[in-house]
């Protein structure tokens, strides 16, 4: 049963992330849609979702979760509140700050306990995906409205 509830609260996230997604404004002519990786990875999970439930309609039922299952759950719901947070601050200070202090915390979450790697993801992140999305991909960076690292370097 548990299984059941998962996928669909998954499908339900996924569904509503998916909306989020269409909600991002069309490109100009000669750009790339902004909302391409955000609907990528909703329509992924909305996947994941049905994955997991047609794994759980062909699970016989099962012993009651262990401790185990609760502190896995508890890191899901972790990423997801962090996740959001994330994607709030960049309205608030762009795209380079929340960055810079998001990747060492999910590294960490992830397992990453070398503070030499967390302190150089704290830049290694920032500018990959800088170069991934605004200069290969053309999209337009977001700029916060509280203040902007990115702008402060420029000048």
């Amino acid at each position: 049963m548990r299984a059941y509830a998962e996928g669909l609260v998954l499908a339900a996230i996924s569904l509503v992330a998916i909306w989020g997604a269409w909600q991002v404004p069309a490109a100009s002519p000669g750009d790339t849609w902004a909302g391409i990786v955000p609907f990528a990875a909703s329509v992924a999970l909305l996947g994941l979702s049905i994955l997991l439930l047609v794994g759980a309609s062909r699970q016989p039922a099962g012993p009651a979760p262990t401790s185990s299952d609760s502190a896995v759950t508890l890191q899901i719901v972790g990423l997801f509140i962090i996740a959001l947070i994330y994607q709030q601050s960049f309205r608030w200070f762009g795209y380079l700050l929340p960055t810079a202090i998001v990747a060492p915390i999910v590294l960490y979450i992830f397992g990453v306990r070398s503070w030499i790697g967390l302190a150089v993801s704290m830049v290694i992140c920032p500018l990959v995906f800088h170069v991934i999305f605004f200069v290969l991909l053309g999209v337009f960076p977001p700029y916060g409205e509280v203040f902007d690292l990115l702008s402060w370097i420029q000048g």
